[in-house]
């Protein structure tokens, strides 16, 4: 299952994400491998001068690297584990799905395991699906979703399995 050392999980900073890095590091204990944090970064849009006034580009991209840098630094202090986690923030350049797939087939990862939230409606699901859905379906290697313990108290069964 583990050949290249290698889990990799996408964070937006959610509680689905903060189970799913917390999953990740009891298998990567499991089986001696590194555990990759990545968070992917939306493109900042330029707004016309004229309108607002703005720093520039360049300028806000790199103040929301430093802030997504700092936020996955307090992702990993808050998880209490001996497994090596190594922080990454990648710029998207359309869906983040398509960020994490290529992270990961670059890495090489051997497994994904990535939150899902479970609060979409069902016209949003429709339309637009899942980052989570779409990794599932275009990841290069096996992926695991993982959900909050709150988020199943509906009735969708357990967090476990």
């Amino acid at each position: 299952m583990i050949e290249h050392g290698n889990i990799l999980v996408p964070t937006d900073f959610s509680k689905s994400s903060d189970e799913a890095l917390r999953r990740a590091c009891v298998l990567a204990g499991s089986f001696g491998a590194h555990v990759h944090l990545l968070h992917v970064m939306d493109p900042v849009l330029f707004i016309d001068p004229d309108l607002i006034v703005i720093p520039p580009v360049e300028e806000m991209t790199q103040a929301l690297r430093k802030s997504a840098e700092r936020r996955l630094e307090q992702q990993i202090r808050a998880v209490d584990t001996d497994v090596e986690i190594f922080a990454h923030v990648e710029e998207a350049s359309g869906e983040p799905s398509r960020a994490i797939c290529s992270f990961a087939e670059h890495l090489p990862a051997d497994l994904i395991v990535i939150g899902r939230h479970g609060r979409q409606g069902m016209l949003e699901h429709f339309l637009i699906g899942s980052t989570a859905e779409r990794v599932v379906r275009h990841a290069p290697c096996s992926v695991l979703v993982a959900m909050p313990h709150g988020l199943l108290a509906g009735g969708a069964g357990s967090a476990d399995g």
